[in-house]
């Protein structure tokens, strides 16, 4: 059972009706979630929560735009086939207007009817060929003449090889150049397209229920509760019954304490922005 309702006089199912209003796209936020929320900051109703209840949903949905931004995998990459009549042609410009959960594109492709990327099965032909070193191993094989024969083989060779197929894709199969605004979710393609239809490599945003099962997140959005707690009990004289009162302070470094943490976690694990090239092979 719940102890706290907003505003005063709201009930359960009016608070519930509010959550779903404040649904943005398939993203909902559970009204559960947040009583999960709203328990653990009042420690099972035994501190006062000077937090509006509406409040919680927008803590939620920060926490979530930080973890979208910060956590790998708090998004997964998807492959999107977009025909050429969906892209908006303004003089020279080909817009393509895609979908709020699309928080980044790493490749845009031409394809046609009687082409496209995957036919085979796989994006890529790099897997083949090293699912295939065990025919250049001790087992013999028609790629051994190319890795070497006996056990294992020369990595050299193997990296070699690979490279070899990145310049030839590169030339058979180059991706066009574009530009993509995470803000507006305007995809700008400026290579030459034509009439070809497009294949995009995206990365897309898990829905904010996934995150639920985060025990990072969830002590994320507490912690911006805390803070919130914190900001309003500093502001404001606040006593409990008795003349007894807060200690704000308590709640506001224990909040940034375990935020900092947190974020240390996410930049540890996050993916680095720059390529390694060596100067050899």
């Amino acid at each position: 059972m719940s102890c706290v309702t907003t505003p005063t006089g709201t009930t359960s199912q009016q608070m519930e009706e509010y959550v779903k209003a404040k649904a943005q796209l398939e993203d909902q936020i559970d009204y559960q979630f947040i009583q999960r929320v709203i328990q653990e900051l009042t420690q099972s109703c035994a501190l006062p929560l000077p937090v509006p209840a509406a409040a919680i949903p927008n803590l939620i949905l920060q926490a979530a735009g930080f973890f979208w931004q910060n956590d790998d995998a708090a998004s997964e990459e998807r492959w999107f086939c977009l025909p050429n009549a969906n892209i908006n042609r303004y003089g020279g410009n080909n817009l393509v207007q895609l979908p709020q959960q699309i928080i980044a594109v790493s490749g845009v492709f031409k394809t046609s009817d009687s082409y496209s990327l995957g036919t085979m099965g796989d994006f890529s032909i790099e897997r083949i060929i090293m699912n295939n070193t065990a025919l250049a191993s001790n087992l013999g094989g028609s790629m051994s003449s190319v890795f070497g024969s006996g056990a294992g083989f020369t990595l050299t060779d193997v990296v070699g090889g690979l490279y070899e197929i990145s310049t030839y894709k590169a030339m058979l199969q180059a991706p066009l150049t574009y530009e993509y605004n995470m803000f507006t979710n305007t995809l700008d393609v400026l290579g030459a397209l034509g009439s070809s239809n497009l294949m995009l490599d995206t990365f897309k945003r898990c829905k904010i229920q996934d995150l639920y099962k985060n025990y990072y997140f969830f002590r994320y959005c507490v912690d911006l509760g805390m803070r919130s707690m914190a900001t309003i009990l500093g502001t404001f004289e606040y006593k409990l019954p008795g003349g007894i009162t807060l200690n704000y302070a308590r709640f506001d470094e224990k909040a940034e304490n375990e935020m900092e943490k947190i974020e240390d976690i996410l930049n540890k694990n996050h993916s680095p922005s720059y390529i390694f090239t060596s100067n050899s092979i």
